[in-house]
C-alpha cells in the first residue's frame, strides 16, 4: 500500500496505513536476509508511524495520544542500538571517502574499529507484533480534512520553532530536535499528497533533503562523541559539519519561510480545491 491518505475515508485510510507500515516491519524482521537493513527499514517504519499518528492527535485524548506514540517509541529504541553502531561505521566510511589522503588510512581503520559492533550480538528485543495488533484499535475517529490540515500545521510550526532555535545555538542537541520535526513534516507532506500530487510532492522532496543534511550532521556529531579528544578526525569532522549546517539553514530558510498562519491557509486552500 502506498504511504498515502485517501481524502475521502480518513479514519479508515489512516488505519490501514499505520497497519501496512507496522505488519510489514514485523515481517522484514522475521527471518531477514540482511539484518541491518530489516533493522533499518523497522525503525523507519515506525518513524512513519508516529509521524501519522501526529497526523490525527487533534481529535485524540492527551492520554491515548501519548500511549500509542510511546508504545510505537519504545519499539523504536529498542531497535536502535544495532542500527546507530552500523550508522556510525558508515560514517566513518564516508568521512574517509571524503578526505582520503588527508589522512593515513590507520586513522580511518582505528575509529571505525573503535565503533563498529562486536560480532554476534545479540538480536535487539521488540514486541512489534502486539504493537501493530494494536493499530486496528487507534482511537482516531472524527478525522477530517480540517483535522489534517491543522496537524501539518502545527508539525510545520513546531519545525519553524526548532530551526530558528538551533540558528541560536547550534548545538547537537538542538539541531537533532529540528531534525525530528523535519522528518515530520518530510513524512506528513507524502500522507498528504492528494491534496495536490505535484506540489506536496515537491515540498516533501525539500523536507526530505533538509533531514538529510541534518542526518549527516548529526551522525557525525555522535562520532565525534565517540572518539578520544586527540583523535585526527576530529578537524574533519568540524570542517564537514560546518558544511552541512551552512547547507541545512540554507534550505531551511526556504523550507520554513512562511509564517505557520499563512501555510495553514495554503494549504487548507489545497484540501477546499479537492473537497
Amino acid at each position: 500500500m502506498a504511504y498515502a491518505l485517501s481524502l475521502d475515508e480518513t479514519e479508515k485510510s489512516i488505519l490501514r496505513v499505520a497497519r501496512d507500515q507496522l505488519d510489514g516491519a514485523v515481517e522484514g524482521l522475521k527471518h531477514p536476509s540482511d539484518p541491518v537493513e530489516a533493522v533499518h527499514d523497522a525503525r523507519k517504519r515506525i518513524k512513519k508511524s508516529r509521524a501519522l499518528l501526529r497526523l490525527a492527535r487533534p481529535v485524540m485524548r492527551p492520554r491515548a495520544f501519548r500511549a500509542t506514540n510511546r508504545a510505537l517509541r519504545d519499539q523504536g529504541r529498542a531497535l536502535s542500538g544495532a542500527r546507530d553502531a552500523d550508522v556510525l561505521v558508515e560514517t566513518v566510511d564516508a568521512l574517509a571517502d571524503r578526505y582520503a589522503g588527508r589522512l593515513p588510512k590507520a586513522n580511518f581503520d582505528s575509529a571505525r574499529g573503535r565503533v563498529r559492533r562486536q560480532p554476534g550480538a545479540a538480536p535487539p528485543e521488540h514486541d512489534l507484533r502486539a504493537v501493530a495488533a494494536a493499530a486496528d484499535d487507534w482511537p482516531v475517529g472524527g478525522v477530517k480534512q480540517e483535522t489534517l490540515v491543522r496537524a501539518l500545521t502545527d508539525t510545520y510550526a513546531q519545525g519553524r520553532q526548532a530551526y530558528r532555535a538551533a540558528g541560536k545555538e547550534p548545538t547537537t542537541e538542538l539541531l537533532h530536535e529540528w531534525r525530528k520535526r523535519v522528518k515530520d513534516l518530510w513524512y506528513q507532506q507524502q500522507l498528504l499528497k492528494r491534496l495536490w500530487p505535484d506540489v506536496m510532492k515537491a515540498l516533501a522532496g525539500q523536507a526530505k533533503s533538509l533531514s538529510k543534511l541534518l542526518g549527516s550532521d548529526h551522525d557525525l556529531g555522535v562520532l565525534a562523541e565517540e572518539l578520544p579528544p586527540d583523535s585526527p578526525l576530529l578537524p574533519l569532522i568540524a570542517d564537514r559539519r560546518a558544511e552541512l549546517q551552512h547547507d541545512a539553514f540554507a534550505l531551511g530558510a526556504r523550507v520554513y519561510a512562511e509564517s505557520p498562519k499563512a501555510f495553514r491557509k495554503r494549504v487548507r486552500g489545497y484540501a477546499r480545491a479537492v473537497a
